[in-house]
């Protein structure tokens, strides 16, 4: 699903301290220190805890129609912190740039953080209040390079709870790509990882330490171009809730991405 290209570029790209350690977490939702395993060869570049002080401006905000779908539409509003926690929320809204209808949240990561191979983690969990959407958290997307030929890495992708797809998008076809399922429970918290090194991804679900999947791939199969960190909230592919009433929202307790050192 592409990525938006609307919205207003943020003011300043800031990036925060490396941090010592991975969180990881238990399925209850208790947070554990662990020791950066594996971490060598990394440098930090993102850490938001979203503890305070809004949307960090190192992130652009949806505002509009976006993706290969004319129902998706995004507005600034609909992305927020609060409660330790950043979130996108789908509902609906009388009025807005698409008129009246259903509105997502998106977001993408500054392009000074961009990379041709990177380390994405995020800890987050889907809120049902009484619709459910689509979303991809987090996706990888080139901006500037031609689609679908410069990749896209939709790392955690799917509706619903009971789980999320990979998806590696590659050559002249939307539908020629690489998948993988990855079966857990997205309404309790989780920490996901995706890191891509060398043509290879692998993926963790809260052990940060065991990936859970990998996959050796090529220069073809994942195209070397610099690709942006995008949080995506849509609607379902088979169309915007009925009615009128009703939110979805996604929570992101935390992210960190890594870029080689």
């Amino acid at each position: 699903m592409r990525a938006s290209t609307e919205g207003a570029r943020p003011r300043t790209a800031i990036g925060a301290a490396a941090s010592t350690q991975d969180i990881t977490t238990t399925t209850s939702g208790r947070r554990q220190s662990a020791p950066a395993a594996a971490a060598e060869g990394w440098v930090n570049v993102v850490n938001d805890q979203f503890s305070a002080g809004g949307v960090p401006a190192h992130w652009r905000r949806y505002d509009g129609p976006y993706g290969s779908a004319p129902r998706n539409c995004a507005i600034p509003s609909h992305v927020s912190v609060s409660g330790g926690s950043m979130h996108l929320q789908m509902g609906y809204e009388a009025s807005g740039r698409c008129g009246a209808g259903w509105y997502t949240g998106g977001m993408m990561l500054d392009r000074a953080f961009a990379s041709v191979d990177q380390r994405v983690t995020v800890r987050f969990r889907v809120v049902s209040g009484g619709v459910s959407g689509h979303h991809i958290i987090p996706m990888r997307f080139p901006p500037g390079a031609p689609w679908p030929q410069g990749g896209e890495e939709d790392y955690c992708e799917g509706s619903g709870s009971s789980g999320c797809h990979t998806f590696l998008h590659y050559g002249d076809t939307a539908s020629t790509q690489v998948l993988h399922r990855h079966a857990f429970d997205l309404s309790q918290w989780h920490t996901v990882r995706f890191e891509r090194r060398n043509h290879v991804v692998r993926a963790y679900i809260d052990d940060l330490r065991t990936p859970v999947w990998t996959y050796r791939g090529s220069s073809r199969t994942l195209p070397d171009t610099r690709k942006q960190v995008v949080l995506q909230q849509e609607c379902r592919p088979s169309g915007c809730p009925a009615g009128t009433t009703g939110t979805e929202d996604i929570q992101i307790d935390w992210i960190t991405v890594d870029n080689p050192a």
